[in-house]
């Protein structure tokens, strides 16, 4: 069964709450320390599940999956931007 993407009761996106949970962010936190080449491993890592999954999706999915993950893009700058 597949995680759902928004809570139920509150309609928010659950990624933070999924990033927790994944091991590769478990594994590279473990000391505390994100090493460069922990974070170019884990670069390469999620350009490779991309590919992956750019391979898989028919043009239609494929053209709303890069809508959305260039707007989550986008929410992440404007987060980052607003911290400054």
């Amino acid at each position: 069964m597949s995680k759902p993407w928004f809570d139920p009761e509150t309609g928010m996106l659950m990624l933070d709450e999924y990033v927790s949970e994944m091991p590769s962010y478990r594994r590279i936190l473990a000391d505390e320390v994100v090493s460069e080449q922990e974070y170019r491993d884990h670069a390469e890592q999620t350009v490779n599940l991309l590919r992956r999954l750019e391979e898989t999706l028919p043009d239609d999915a494929k053209a709303l999956a890069t809508e959305a993950l260039c707007e989550l893009a986008v929410l992440y700058a404007l987060e980052r931007h607003q911290a400054n």
